[in-house]
């Protein structure tokens, strides 16, 4: 039975994380022939040693039979806990866990990718190969989400995750050059676990894509990782040159931005027409084939400054300062929306900032919807990407409900409108209400269209501290305002329950206290849950008001007393109890930034880096909008004409120069492990007592 399931001397070997072991037991092997010969159905069989991980990574090819005979939609809407979907046995997670725990050990990876991989022919069409640093990233990926869904194990997967960290940095170390870290970013093969298909090709460096969504700050961070990073950065996707962003100082980079800002509607039109004769990309491709840059032959003076307009966009750096400058635009925006200095007394008339502000809301909100489909599918999302998504949601709703309150108000009072944009705006109210919020009434369509805009505002100039990030001096503080929003939320939530349940006792004794007979000053001024809540939760930042409980002349007053000796519970349960234990909270996680700020402050960068190297939208916001049609457009003309794809040759040649490439790595890293500093006598240790010896005997025969 242990050929056919789960080995334990197996098991062991992968625990000890013995190479030469691990190997043995997957070469091993025999068929059934030679055992029995009566059965002619066992004859091409073969057993093997093996471990099942299948638990926690269970078989792409079962998933898809499992949905084979079933509608998509009703896939969509079903789930396990409220369609009775429960499982016929109880697994036993500890069991599956020593498996899985095996699996990931770097001696098995490395083991399992020479076994599979020998017999692999990579000339065959679409060859899937065992990679280590994939599957490494997978069990990495697999550990974080099972340490969720299994909390009482968290600290198991912890060991795991750990394990594959160490071992995905380890071989990045044993790279020789850049090049071949490069070769590392661009191929994974187990993409399309984690991204939807048709954005994995418009990634530039998937594998630090993953490396980003799973958080692993040291691979992110490596010397490697940032050189290429920065490197590409700054350099063009058509000519391959560098803007001089490193060696310039700082009055030069603020004229660089200036410069940015000025010639901003001319790098937009240039774009435009680059974008109909099918971008950057195809001038990419024709640069690559003729090795030629296409701003050599520009002698004059108005040629270059014509070509640079031209390839402004082609350089990642200057698509990140137009998309800031878009942002700084529409902050500006809001700020003239919000003002309303053009606004006219009798009359609800939208001006051009109103309408302007609106068509970048949209177009920041495709963008940011664009970044979230494709971390969908691994369910790696980002807490900018939602972030974003939400803010520029409210301010759309926001505006679509100020103009059905409108048209609702028009409605109602039978006034003709002038027919201006379907007589939603030009509507003539009557001078009591105007534009006046309060003139609607406190829950009207209009009040609640302005509340939620004012929600929107606060949230737009907020994502401010997203841009600082990109600044090594800024940006540790910013993170560390991130992480410590978290700890405040969670000592909200207890804070919340103790208001909850202080606020409802406090209010059911004070009810019951007869304050009638006295005069004004001495009443209490909790008759009502809205009062008692309020009072409560104020007290967090004002001295506690005791005078809200009345005086000593109110009768009965044995339930005012006790609400008093309640509210002075609810004090020290948050003043010294919560507000302390917040304190200490954020010290720790202040402390934790600070230990491996560097490390979180590239991590950040990076994620922001990416999603300029990616130019999946060139233009910036609101120009954008123009550029999302004409794909479709272009998908559309690519579907009718169904090129035939000829990348896959190039693809295969990529891909076995990769392989050869971890294959060379992995030999580089069993040496180094087995020459490590854990080891009593290393190679080293023996090459030198070697040649010791060789010198010994050549001073003996001389």
């Amino acid at each position: 039975d242990g050929l056919t399931g789960n080995c334990p001397a197996m098991i062991r070997a992968c625990e000890k994380n013995d190479f030469q072991m691990v190997s043995h037991f997957l070469c091993f092997g025999f068929k059934y022939s030679d055992l029995t010969s009566s059965r002619s159905d066992l004859s091409q069989l073969r057993a093997s040693f093996r471990i099942d991980d299948s638990v926690f990574k269970p078989c792409v090819k079962n998933t898809e039979l499992q949905y084979k005979n079933r509608y998509k939609l009703r896939n969509f809407f079903q789930f396990p806990l409220s369609t009775g979907n429960c499982l016929e046995e109880s697994k036993d997670l500890l069991y599956h866990y020593k498996s899985f725990h095996a699996v990931s050990k770097p001696a098995y990876l490395i083991a399992q990718s020479k076994h599979v991989n020998r017999k692999l022919d990579l000339s065959e069409n679409n060859p899937t190969p065992y990679d280590p640093i994939s599957e490494a990233f997978h069990n990495l990926h697999i550990s974080r989400v099972q340490s969720f869904r299994s909390v009482e194990y968290k600290n198991k997967f912890k060991v795991v995750k750990n394990e594959s960290e160490e071992f995905i940095v380890k071989m990045l170390n044993c790279c020789e050059n850049s090049d071949d870290a490069r070769l590392i970013l661009l191929h994974d093969f187990k993409l399309d676990h984690y991204f939807s298909n048709s954005l994995i090709r418009d990634m530039v460096y998937p594998r630090l894509e993953i490396a980003v969504a799973e958080k692993h700050e040291e691979f992110v961070g490596h010397d490697y990782c940032q050189q290429i990073l920065r490197d590409h950065w700054l350099e063009s996707d058509v000519t391959g040159n560098k803007v001089q962003w490193q060696t310039s100082n700082v009055y030069d980079k603020i004229l660089y931005c200036l410069s940015c800002v000025v010639l901003m509607p001319l790098h937009i039109m240039a774009y435009h027409f680059t974008m109909l004769c099918g971008g950057y990309g195809k001038y990419k491709q024709r640069n690559s084939t003729n090795n030629k840059d296409p701003g050599e032959n520009n002698a004059n003076c108005f040629s270059s400054f014509a070509m640079q307009i031209w390839l402004h966009l082609s350089y990642p750096i200057n698509r990140f300062i137009a998309h800031t400058l878009s942002y700084i635009f529409f902050l500006i925006l809001l700020v003239l929306v919000s003002e309303n200095p053009e606004d006219e007394e009798d009359k609800l008339d939208p001006d051009w900032y109103d309408i302007a502000a609106v068509v970048m809301a949209m177009g920041f909100f495709v963008s940011e919807l664009g970044e979230f489909i494709k971390r969908y599918k691994g369910k790696n999302f980002s807490f900018w990407n939602i972030f974003d998504i939400a803010c520029y949601l409210i301010l759309l709703v926001s505006n679509l409900t100020k103009t059905i309150g409108y048209w609702m108000e028009c409605t109602m009072t039978d006034a003709e409108p002038d027919f201006w944009i379907f007589g939603i705006f030009g509507c003539k109210l009557p001078p009591m209400k105007l534009d006046v919020t309060h003139k609607y009434g406190n829950y009207s369509v209009v009040v609640v269209a302005y509340s939620l805009f004012g929600v929107g505002l606060t949230l737009t100039f907020s994502k401010l501290i997203y841009f600082c990030q990109i600044s090594h001096k800024i940006g540790p503080i910013a993170i560390s305002i991130k992480r410590v929003c978290k700890d405040i939320i969670l000592v909200a939530i207890s804070f919340l329950i103790f208001l909850i349940a202080f606020g409802l006792g406090i209010f059911y004794l004070m009810k019951n206290v007869n304050d009638e007979d006295v005069e004004e000053e001495c009443k209490h001024q909790l008759h009502d849950t809205t009062e008692v809540f309020k009072t409560l939760f104020w007290n967090l930042f004002d001295p506690a008001s005791i005078e809200d409980f009345g005086c000593r002349k109110i009768k009965g007053s044995a339930p005012r007393y006790l609400a008093m000796f309640l509210f002075a519970m609810f004090l020290i349960f948050n003043f010294l109890i919560l507000m302390n234990a917040l304190i200490a909270i954020m010290n720790s996680t202040l402390n934790a930034v600070n230990m491996n700020k560097v490390q979180q402050w590239k991590l950040e960068r990076t994620s922001i880096w990416l999603r300029y190297l990616d130019s999946g939208f060139v233009l910036p916001c609101p120009f954008n909008l123009i550029e999302v049609v004409v794909k479709m457009v272009k998908a559309v003309f690519r579907k009718c004409r169904s090129p035939e794809d000829t990348s896959h040759l190039a693809e295969k040649s990529e891909t076995k120069r990769y392989m050869q490439l971890v294959e060379e790595l992995s030999k580089r890293y069993l040496l180094r492990e087995e020459d490590s500093d854990t080891n009593d006598i290393t190679r080293e240790d023996i090459e030198n007592h070697k040649q010791e010896i060789i010198n010994f005997q050549k001073r003996v025969l001389t």
